[in-house]
């Protein structure tokens, strides 16, 4: 009984302890709950700016959470990029701060651990742009900047609408004092399409940044280095980028300053095909140029691409007015195609349209087709390539041959002028008006007028047996 005794005796000193350390530690973890609220948040806005170099407005009503770890939570807070001149940032709905436990025992004395952002509008225009730059050039805190669920609006300045639109499910900035390096990593969305953004600045180059973006949608990785260098006491950026998409690799060298950038590729292949491009770009004002030779390439499969129809063009990416410029793609010879064998595409964009005067697609056969004028507009919710076109027929036995015509109804030809609309999400084809002409002479073509008004001027080119059926019943009407 004795020892039954001491047993029981021990047990309830044991128990007795471990309640009043349970209290002892709710205690004090229920200490914050005692502070001064309105001084707190003067602390955590100085603690902010100390800790991260962040001007952050908080609102005066603080929650104070024990779980999963101490924080505090605030709601409606303002990030400012200037303060001073009230350069208003982002609106933060939820502002959650998590502070050491250890420094639970002194209002005064606390310290951020990490911070989290969530449900927070940024709009990056000019001002906040400046604010990024020399806000990642610097180390930052090795306390974590967590964002999540939040947007970012780009807008040419605070007043305009948004340009463009990402959300951001998950951002972490954070400092690697080790590599003495700053990190970013992003996963969200643009344009509708996933991507992961990995950012590193290596401070003990001064310029020295690697950035690897990621799009799953359309297969698409991007390696990007670049390095900040003086040359004749300008500075002068020089950088590398590697394009992995479809299983093709583009190696771009570029070079740029505060006035101009040129660029141009190096053993690069699309497809196990041979590309080669140069170009600059201007930026005052914006302009650029680039020159595109390619060996191969199939343009159907790239105007079927999702990202191109549903990303780019619905959202009409091109459109900005200040967005003008020219490309020029070379293609030796177009795949899978049964009417031409090569082009030379001429893609402007000025004042926020795109068009394709002056496109040739060539047959060594017959001829070769020419954009008069070409310009890509929206309509009736579809993307359309509305396009002035010449066919000028050099051997019109192949053209004949071609398309299948009959021998009965063939006449003497040299060149055919169309006006199209093209919608680029299927196959359908809109001809609006056909002449046909011959030694400069133009044919009578009422009947054929007719016939495609019949047809509400539309045909499907899908398939090349409906292009010949539809010549076959033009030259049919001719006179």
């Amino acid at each position: 009984m004795k020892k039954l005794k001491i047993k029981i005796s021990y047990f309830n000193r044991y128990l007795i302890l471990s309640i009043v350390f349970l209290f002892t530690c709710l205690f004090y973890f229920l200490l914050p709950t005692l502070y001064d609220y309105k001084t707190l948040q003067k602390q955590l806005e100085a603690k902010l700016l100390e800790e991260h170099g962040i001007n952050i407005t908080l609102a005066n009503k603080i929650s104070y959470k024990i779980l999963p770890s101490p924080s505090f939570e605030i709601n409606d807070s303002i990030l400012y990029s200037e303060k001073k001149d009230n350069n208003e940032f982002a609106k933060i709905k939820k502002l959650i701060i998590f502070v050491s436990a250890r420094t639970l025992y002194k209002q005064e004395e606390i310290k951020i651990k990490k911070t989290l952002i969530k449900e927070a509008v940024f709009n990056f225009d000019k001002n906040s742009w400046k604010f990024i730059k020399n806000y990642l050039q610097k180390p930052i805190s090795e306390n974590k900047i967590l964002v999540k669920k939040s947007k970012i609006l780009i807008k040419k300045n605070f007043s305009n609408d948004a340009l463009a639109i990402f959300t951001i499910k998950n951002l972490d900035v954070s400092f690697n004092n080790e590599k003495n390096q700053n990190n970013l990593d992003i996963v969200g969305n643009m344009f509708n399409s996933p991507f992961k953004l990995n950012w590193k600045n290596d401070l003990n180059f001064s310029g020295k940044s690697k950035t690897i973006l990621k799009l799953s949608d359309i297969n698409l990785g991007v390696k990007n280095e670049i390095q900040k260098s003086i040359f004749e006491d300008k500075i002068l950026y020089v950088g590398n980028q590697k394009l992995n998409f479809f299983g093709s690799q583009v190696n771009i060298k570029y070079k740029f300053n505060d006035k101009l950038l040129t660029f141009s590729t190096k053993e690069s292949k699309v497809n196990s095909i041979p590309l080669f491009v140069e170009g600059k770009i201007y930026f005052k004002p914006f302009f650029f140029k680039a020159k595109i030779d390619l060996k191969k390439i199939n343009l159907f499969k790239i105007f079927n691409q999702k990202f191109l129809i549903s990303n780019i063009l619905n959202q009409n990416i091109y459109s900005h007015n200040n967005f003008n410029g020219n490309i020029i793609l070379n293609v030796d010879e177009l795949q899978r195609n049964k009417v031409f064998d090569s082009a030379k595409l001429n893609i402007h964009f000025k004042n926020g349209k795109i068009n394709f005067d002056n496109t040739v697609l060539t047959s060594i056969k017959f001829g070769n087709l020419k954009f008069i004028e070409g310009e890509l507009i929206e309509a009736n919710n579809k993307n359309l390539l509305r396009a002035k076109l010449e066919f000028n027929i050099t051997n019109q036995k192949k053209f004949y041959q071609r398309f299948q015509i009959s021998k009965n109804i063939r006449k003497p030809i040299d060149k055919i002028n169309l006006s199209i609309d093209k919608d680029l999400n299927s196959g359908d084809l809109k001809i609006f008006s056909i002449n046909i002409y011959a030694d400069d002479k133009k044919y009578n073509t009422q009947n054929v007028k007719s016939y495609l008004e019949s047809i509400n001027n539309e045909i499907n080119t899908d398939s090349i047996y409906s292009l010949n059926n539809f010549f076959e019943e033009i030259f049919q009407l001719i006179n």
